[in-house]
């Protein structure tokens, strides 16, 4: 099992701007007329990143996931990522326009989180003459304002009911206490958290 803290999560600022303009956010309503305000807003954001990741290499059967139902790979990575809890605090706001871009810039945050852990992820899996392909969702964040980005609405997704039936066992076997990860009444805190499942497959021609 790996665990990593703090480690950067880079500002897209183009990205996320073009994401702002795409969801027709009234940004003068928001408060941030000039693109340099919603800047200073987006580095105040990021200033509240407490990013966190444990993930295992599995090979055979995961009993935390067996159990609830879920089938796996032969090999595979289990994971969960998350942003902190502080990040929360920062983008609750009461302007619903604005409380809109936060939430697109916490899912952009996550996308490059995702992707940076992604590529380690893929590293590893080179390494014994395998490659990955995609990720399966056990778990990923809603928010009440904003549009749900398109890496989150095209991954391939667990069933709802099984995989908060396997999310107490797989959190107590990746240890995610150790990022501050848990599950209060049934809720995954922080809220900015991401769980999930992604297969390795041997090379062609590899044993």
């Amino acid at each position: 099992m790996r665990k990593i803290k703090k480690f950067k999560v880079a500002i897209h600022l183009k990205e996320i701007l073009r994401r702002v303009k795409l969801a027709n956010i009234d940004m003068a309503a928001a408060g941030f007329p000039l693109e340099s305000d919603l800047a200073v807003f987006i580095a105040s954001l990021h200033e509240a990143l407490r990013p966190g990741v444990v993930y295992e290499f599995v090979e055979g059967q995961c009993l935390e996931l067996s159990s609830a139902g879920i089938k796996q790979e032969e090999r595979f990575s289990l994971c969960v990522i998350t942003l902190g809890g502080e990040i929360e605090k920062a983008a609750a706001i009461d302007n619903m326009q604005a409380a809109a871009t936060a939430n697109i810039v916490i899912y952009d945050f996550l996308r490059t989180a995702v992707s940076f852990i992604a590529d380690l992820i893929k590293e590893d899996a080179e390494k014994e003459d395998c490659v990955t392909q995609g990720y399966e969702l056990l778990y990923a964040p809603a928010f009440s304002y904003g549009p749900l980005p398109k890496f989150l609405r095209e991954a391939s997704k667990v069933e709802p009911e099984k995989a908060k039936a396997a999310l107490p066992a797989v959190f107590e076997r990746l240890n995610a206490s150790k990022i501050n990860v848990t599950i209060e009444d049934g809720q995954i805190k922080p809220k900015a958290t991401i769980v999930f499942i992604m297969p390795w497959y041997k090379k062609k021609g590899k044993k």
